[in-house]
């Protein structure tokens, strides 16, 4: 018992030591040496500093100070173990200086080494300049470019009736080379006006376009109903009803409509109702956790009819025959992360719904019947739901 009232003793006592003279973790009060800066690459909106830190063995980090064009102070940190600092957030060109130090685990710093950078175009600026607009259904296509793939915004403001400026809409993206259009506008000439921003608040000048927007019309979903043909699968499982797929609701991963697990293709026949010339059409996914993945449809076809006379006899092994081939269709993942990994940008993406355009041939038929023929889900899972389906076009009356 002897030896544990010395160990009880020895950790009292220990407990019983001023603190107050132990800094952070290997504190000296000695400041590590000066970081190298080996080279200085710029790049659009900032620079890249490669260095070579100091040989301390209590190095913890390497720090970079500066302020961009509107003064606002900034830092960015890195490893020891990382050889170069990535500055970015520069709206304009110009010269700017960069303090860069080393930092150890006592907290003490180096002394500074003070260079500058020369941002070259910021991202922005070169996405706004990129961009071409044209007509479209309901709106503005804009095409753009962003070759270093900056998070930025694209924002879309019009003019109305009393001259005023009035703000519409932000499309949020990441992409390189892409596009996006901004919908629900008569056919009437309209003034878009769109300015780009970036994560740091930084904005571009405006661009102007003067655009008469496409007729799209939304396929009223008062008029759909299920049409159960020969080889459609049922998309009322698991306590799902089909009805969900056009009931309005489409943001939560429990209003869907879900077939069974099953071999695909996985096939659904709708009645819309309504005779139109069909311009587009959105999915849905289904969301929350599911998002893409299991069951969410990767690949597709659409077909269409006027009506259902004289269909030839099914064939499981051509699901078309006999109806309009409308377009093979992919659906598409802004970060490219594998099925269980997205960003806010994919869920942002198929919350606003993933958009497809029928080709111009397409556009020509009179349609009323819709098969939606799923090829692939994404996952791969033996089955399919929807989450909702959006039609748009020109009524024939």
């Amino acid at each position: 018992m002897k030896k544990y009232y010395k160990l009880i003793i020895f950790l009292l006592l220990l407990a019983c030591v001023d603190d107050s003279a132990h800094g952070p973790y290997g504190s000296d009060n000695i400041p590590p040496g000066m970081v190298t800066i080996d080279d200085v690459i710029n790049t659009p909106g900032g620079a890249i500093i490669y260095f070579t830190p100091p040989a301390d063995d209590d190095l913890l980090y390497v720090k970079a100070s500066f302020s961009d064009e509107n003064q606002i102070d900034r830092e960015v940190i890195v490893s020891s173990v990382i050889d170069s600092l990535n500055i970015v957030g520069f709206a304009e060109q110009g010269d700017y200086p960069v303090e860069v130090v080393a930092v150890d685990r006592g907290e003490n710093e180096s002394e500074a080494v003070v260079i500058n950078i020369s941002p070259l175009e910021a991202p922005i600026h070169a996405i706004l300049n990129s961009m071409v607009g044209s007509q479209d259904f309901g709106g503005i296509n804009i095409a753009y470019q962003n070759p270093t793939r900056a998070e930025v915004s694209l924002n879309m403001s019009t003019i109305d009736e009393d001259g005023n400026i009035v703000f519409r809409e932000s499309f949020y993206t990441s992409q390189a080379d892409s596009y996006y259009s901004f919908r629900g506008y008569d056919p009437i000439p309209t003034v878009f006006i769109i300015y780009v921003e970036d994560k740091w608040g930084n904005q571009t000048a405006t661009r102007s376009f003067e655009i008469t927007p496409l007729e799209d019309i939304f396929l009223d979903k008062a008029f759909w109903a299920i049409e159960s043909m020969p080889g459609d699968e049922s998309f009322s499982e698991y306590g799902f009803t089909a009805n969900q797929i056009w009931d309005g609701y489409w943001s939560n991963q429990w209003n869907c409509g879900h077939t069974n697990f099953l071999p695909l293709p996985h096939q659904l026949t709708l009645d819309l109702g309504q005779v139109a010339k069909l311009n587009r059409f959105k999915l849905y996914q289904r969301g929350g956790s599911e998002l893409y993945k299991h069951g969410n449809p990767k690949r597709f076809e659409i077909y269409g009819r006027l009506n259902l006379d004289n269909l030839p006899i099914y064939d499981p092994d051509d699901p078309g025959d006999g109806w309009i081939f409308l377009g093979y269709f992919e659906s598409f993942k802004p970060s490219g992360l594998p099925p269980g990994s997205n960003t806010a940008e994919d869920y942002e993406f198929q919350d606003n719904g993933e958009d497809f355009v029928f080709d111009f041939e397409a556009q020509q038929h009179e349609i009323r019947f819709i098969r939606f023929v799923n090829i692939e889900s994404w996952n791969n899972q033996m089955v399919t739901v929807i989450g909702e389906l959006s039609f748009w076009g020109s009524l024939i009356n």
